[in-house]
């Protein structure tokens, strides 16, 4: 290690950085994770630089011997044996700039990133950005990025304008725009900060420092950091992709990587906010928690999708329900049918009673060691309470169906629950929305929308519209969905909005049923 640690703030200009990047003065570390970011993130950024945003610092580390990546966005970049600068912040921005920037016929592509995702294209007439998925028409307007980057690009294209029927003044107008993107993409400064020498340790120590002052940093970026092992290739960013990517087949590749490593710090027998990083880094166990950790995960995922019909990582409406079932599996590895039913027990008791919003830390711990005694089968249903007189009660019904409150989510759970009933559910289910009446489809009140799973829905192409579903479907398939007989004939008389409110009376009666065997308190009245 060297001793000598040093930290410096200055500015690179973006086409000095690609340079550097393309002559492999820049690597990646091999525990930074995957490239991640979305079609919108990356436009974002475009459109920032255009209209000279700034799009945060960047952070460097400069020194020699680290394992690192070979690749940057979709291209292969160069090796450089000595002293490199290791990209500890800003991998996503610095992927984002080079893969998008850079032209594609002087670089060799990687078979892991398809390179499509990166040519982002500027419409000349209207200085936007987007993606052009087909081009079999073509549109000399809509200019690929890395051709306005690139000066001999640029200066052919601008030489295709001539052969357009438009004006003299719209073509200056159009070339002003190209020529002006050009300029500020070579033009444009990034501020960063580069430590140099030091070792992972103190390197990520400063990146910590930094962080406080606002320059973002996540607990997976620090824990895969500084316990990544070089002779082991032992890589936590790396596993949770792995994890993410075969929980798609539970439609949950959307769970937050934060809920994993939540997980694995509960694996040290401790509630997750009750672990600190720096000893999850020192646990000489870390690797066996972060593999069992996993494992726990998916069985947790599985019985949340198989028992409870989370079909959808939108549905779950607690990620510390997740983390708690987790911890079940880990506890209890092969539960009886009763101790299943008893967890799906405790899940639907933790929903409908606002569960986890009601206690403090402290009483959040407490809640914790029940469950884990109820996970050991040591307590009857794993439920805490402060007060063992006072019966939970549910949120106010909702107004509407959404994903962004837990009370909607549980009426949406509890729809699904009664259509799909004892049935076996397919891997990669999904749902479809059928509206009773179009006029209130932007209010999305729940005795408004039908819900089918889509491969009902694609199976009955017959029923695919609202009108045949309900006149054609039998009385038996209809009261799964809250229809009653009554509401057949009121819809048949056209009278849908008694329909509606009939359904929405008939449904607030089945999940009050359900809820109040719960021993938990139905209220009614609707948010406003």
């Amino acid at each position: 290690m060297n001793d000598k640690i040093s930290v410096k703030p200055d500015t690179i200009y973006l086409e000095d950085l690609l340079n550097d990047i393309a002559n492999g003065e820049y690597k990646i570390p091999a525990f930074q994770r995957e490239f991640v970011w979305k079609s919108s993130q990356m436009l974002e950024l475009f459109d920032s630089i255009l209209k000279g945003y700034p799009i945060g610092s960047l952070l460097f580390w400069n020194t020699k011997g680290y394992q690192a990546k070979d690749e940057i966005g979709p291209y292969t970049i160069k090796k450089q044996n000595s002293d490199a600068r290791y990209v500890l912040d800003g991998f996503q921005r610095i992927s984002t700039l080079f893969g998008v920037l850079m032209n594609p016929k002087e670089y060799t592509v990687t078979s892991t990133i398809d390179i499509k995702d990166f040519l982002i294209y500027f419409d000349i007439r209207d200085n936007n950005f987007s993606y052009i998925r087909n081009r079999k028409i073509k549109n000399v307007f809509s200019i690929p990025l890395y051709e306005i980057y690139d000066n001999r690009e640029l200066f052919n294209l601008l030489r295709e304008l001539d052969k357009e029927d438009i004006t003299e003044i719209k073509k200056n107008e159009y070339i002003d725009n190209a020529r002006n993107l050009h300029n500020i993409l070579h033009k444009y400064r990034l501020p960063f900060v580069e430590i140099k020498g030091g070792d992972i340790k103190s390197a990520v120590e400063i990146f910590s420092r930094i962080n406080s002052t606002g320059t973002e940093i996540s607990e997976e970026f620090m824990l895969s950091a500084l316990s990544y092992n070089e002779e082991t290739e032992f890589l936590i960013s790396k596993l949770i992709t792995e994890l993410l990517n075969s929980l798609n087949i539970y439609n949950f590749e959307d769970l937050k990587r934060d809920t994993i490593l939540d997980c694995i710090s509960n694996a040290t027998g401790k509630i997750y906010f009750d672990v600190k990083m720096e000893d999850l880094v020192k646990n000489p166990d870390l690797k066996s928690f972060t593999n069992n950790a996993y494992r726990h995960i998916k069985k947790a995922v599985e019985f949340l999708y198989k028992k409870i019909f989370v079909i959808d990582i939108r549905f779950l409406p607690y990620p510390t329900q997740l983390i708690f079932i987790s911890e079940y599996f880990r506890l209890n590895i092969e539960p009886t049918s009763e101790q299943y039913k008893a967890l799906e027990n405790w899940f639907w008791v933790t929903t409908y009673s606002n569960y986890f919003t009601l206690y403090s830390l402290s009483q959040q711990r407490s809640a914790y060691q029940v469950f884990c005694e109820f996970a050991k089968g040591e307590h009857p249903d794993g439920i805490y309470k402060v007060n063992s007189d006072i019966p939970f009660s549910t949120a106010k019904y909702p107004s509407k169906l959404n994903f962004t409150g837990v009370r909607p989510k549980a009426l949406q759970l509890f729809y699904l629950k009664t259509i799909i009933g004892n049935s076996e559910i397919q891997d990669r289910e999904g749902i479809k929305e059928l509206f009773i009446f179009s006029k209130t489809k932007n209010d999305r009140p729940p005795a408004n929308i039908i819900l089918r799973l889509s491969s009902e829905f694609e199976e009955d192409k017959d029923k695919k519209q609202i009108n045949n579903f309900i006149k054609t479907s039998s009385i038996e398939v209809l009261e799964r969905h809250f229809i009653t007989q009554e509401m057949v004939d009121l819809y048949k008389q056209d009278k849908i909005e008694e329909f509606i409110s009939t359904r929405e009376i008939y449904l607030k009666l089945k999940e009050r049923d359900f809820v109040e065997k719960m021993g938990i308190t139905y209220v009614v009245v609707p948010e406003k």
